[in-house]
């Protein structure tokens, strides 16, 4: 995992690297010239999702707290990274007088990242709550794919200063290709952590299936413990505000 130093030279790098490729595509679409900025903020994006942030510690909490299926870790992941790109691409095209009036500092929406901390805190107590119950859960998918958009309800930052750059130099297909290559690096990091999760428990529980009393107490404990982390993971983002 990078350090503080190391993410900020690498964002930093990024940001100056994605200036040139925008420049350079809006002066035409030119195939080499586009595929080398697909190349590199799709590379990017797989490294930056391996950063501090980004919903990872949410999903795996989730998933390794209850059964599901590796199609399911995968979608919750694509979902997430659609709203947290998503959700900047709209705010930058919505026009930059609702970005002055809702963003406090480059790239960040505190209304959103409020509504954002208090819906993940929603989803850990609901979860929580039926942990304590013993229910079990034979459909996983609405609260995954639920707390999954939650959780990417905050804007990307770096998505924020691509789509601004783009929209202030008349480059906004550049940027919706450089954002959307940089989203599809993001989902191949941050699916290879909600997957390797769903494995985990499912491979631990195959080690108990010939002791179905302590499979059965071991399942309580890690829906609870999964349920009170994703409220304490809502709690920390709404208080670190």
């Amino acid at each position: 995992m990078l350090n503080d130093t190391q993410c900020l030279n690498f964002n930093d790098g990024f940001m100056a690297k994605a200036g040139s490729q925008l420049k350079a595509l809006s002066g035409g679409m030119e195939l080499l010239t586009l595929l080398s900025a697909i190349s590199i903020a799709a590379l990017f994006g797989l490294v930056h999702a391996v950063m501090p942030g980004h919903g990872k510690t949410v999903l795996v909490s989730y998933f390794l707290g209850r059964p599901a299926k590796i199609t399911t870790g995968f979608a919750a992941s694509v979902i997430l990274v659609l709203a947290h790109v998503g959700s900047a691409v709209v705010l930058v095209l919505s026009g930059f007088i609702l970005i002055k009036r809702t963003i406090g500092g480059v790239g960040r929406a505190p209304t959103l990242e409020t509504a954002s901390a208090m819906f993940i805190i929603l989803i850990g107590i609901w979860l929580l709550y039926g942990a304590l119950r013993h229910r079990h859960h034979h459909s996983d998918n609405t609260n995954g794919l639920t707390l999954a958009f939650a959780t990417g309800l905050v804007p990307c930052p770096l998505t924020t200063f691509i789509m601004v750059y783009a929209v202030s130099n008349g480059a906004i297909a550049a940027g919706l290709i450089l954002s959307g290559s940089m989203a599809l690096g993001m989902v191949t990091t941050i699916a290879a952590f909600a997957v390797a999760a769903v494995l985990f428990r499912d491979r631990f529980f195959r080690l108990l299936a010939l002791t179905a009393g302590v499979r059965e107490r071991v399942g309580q404990a890690l829906e609870l413990i999964g349920a009170t982390a994703i409220v304490g993971l809502g709690l920390s983002l709404l208080l670190g505000r």
